[in-house]
């Protein structure tokens, strides 16, 4: 009796662990395809969302459509591609929200806490040091160029174009440049300008000779006192009225083919402009022909000297007389227009100033 009351638990206990293990199974089962339905729907849904990201990374690996583009029939995956963009773009303004409040909370504490009065004291003296060191070292910079664009040697010319007042100014460059070997060229001639070519054509003149002289590093200009008149457009075949919109367009695009056959060349421009009249007339003429000559040369990035200041005019006013270390000198002829031989040579030594020789 107590033999098979034993066998019946012994049976039982069998059972009941066999049925353990077959529910343990079943629920690792069940786990395990509960995890992978979750994978696999996390994966769908992404592919879902992502799916400008997918196609754009088939096209450009595989030079060829996705798998998924077949579905972009069906507006529900659309709707994907939609939602999908909208996260990107929330994310990027999120981020970008994010750092502006780190870089805000960064400033807070920089201004509040990390840097003393002091130190804010001497970081301020530094910049500015800083500042001025750098602005130094850009204008030595910038007179090297242009000490640069001046520099003659003895296998250099230097090019004289102009009027009456270069034809007393340039001898005296002339002889003090020849003194020293460098060659030149003088054109300068009475009663001419850029308002009559058929008169004396200056761009036409100054591209002849410049093809004609290969020479040429240096061309000076001083042209502008004859030209307060109205011109006649050839192609227009129409006189245009000094001051007039038309007229200064046609001015300078004058000045300006001067200036372009002067770079083709790569030739250097040293252009002075006209200094004040004793009329009064005359004198606004040559005030408004100062600015737009002086506007289109320094525009083709060329060297401008103003004639006035250098021989004793102020505000535009018209003045025959130089106050010098030697006393007052009379700069302007009778006629109030030309400069005297003290006028010629003052100007001659301002020019001097910007031609560097070098052996």
């Amino acid at each position: 009796m107590q033999t098979s009351d034993t066998n019946i638990i012994s049976s039982s206990l069998e059972q009941t662990q066999q049925l353990e293990y077959v529910q343990d199974h079943l629920e690792q089962r069940q786990n395990f395809l509960y995890v992978l339905f979750i994978l696999l729907a996390f994966a769908l849904t992404s592919i879902w969302i992502m799916q400008n990201s997918v196609n754009a990374y088939f096209q450009q690996t595989y030079h060829k459509d996705s798998p998924f583009a077949m579905l972009d029939q069906f507006q529900i995956w659309h709707m994907g591609g939609e939602i999908g963009d909208y996260l990107y773009r929330e994310n990027g303004q999120y981020d970008e929200r994010v750092n502006q409040i780190n870089s805000h909370m960064i400033d807070r504490f920089n201004q509040d806490y990390a840097y003393t009065p002091e130190y804010k004291a001497a970081e301020a003296k530094r910049l500015k040091e800083e500042q001025i060191k750098l602005a130094l070292l850009e204008k030595q910079k910038a007179k090297q160029a242009f000490d640069q664009r001046f520099m003659l040697t003895g296998q250099d010319q230097v090019f004289f174009a102009g009027d009456s007042m270069m034809q007393g100014v340039a001898p005296h460059v002339q002889k003090v440049l020849e003194e020293q070997g460098i060659q030149t060229v003088n054109l300068s001639k009475q009663s001419t300008g850029l308002t009559y070519p058929k008169l004396f054509d200056w761009p036409k003149t100054i591209r002849d000779t410049l093809n004609s002289n290969p020479r040429i590093k240096v061309m000076i200009v001083f042209l502008g006192p004859n030209d307060p008149w109205d011109m006649f457009n050839a192609t227009t075949k129409h006189w245009l009225t000094f001051k007039s919109p038309e007229w200064e367009a046609e001015y300078r695009a004058r000045i300006d083919s001067i200036l372009n056959e002067a770079r083709k060349h790569h030739v250097s421009v040293m252009w002075l402009t006209p200094p004040n009249m004793h009329k009064d007339q005359l004198n606004e003429q040559m005030i408004y022909l100062n600015q737009v000559i002086q506007s289109e040369v320094k525009k083709a990035q060329e060297f401008v000297i103003d004639s006035r200041p250098i021989i004793g005019g102020k505000n535009n006013h018209f003045t025959e007389t130089l106050n010098t270390e030697n006393g007052n000198v009379k700069v302007r002829s009778a006629d109030g227009i030309h400069f005297t031989v003290e006028g010629q040579k003052i100007i001659a030594h301002n020019i001097l100033q910007y031609l560097h020789l070098t052996n």
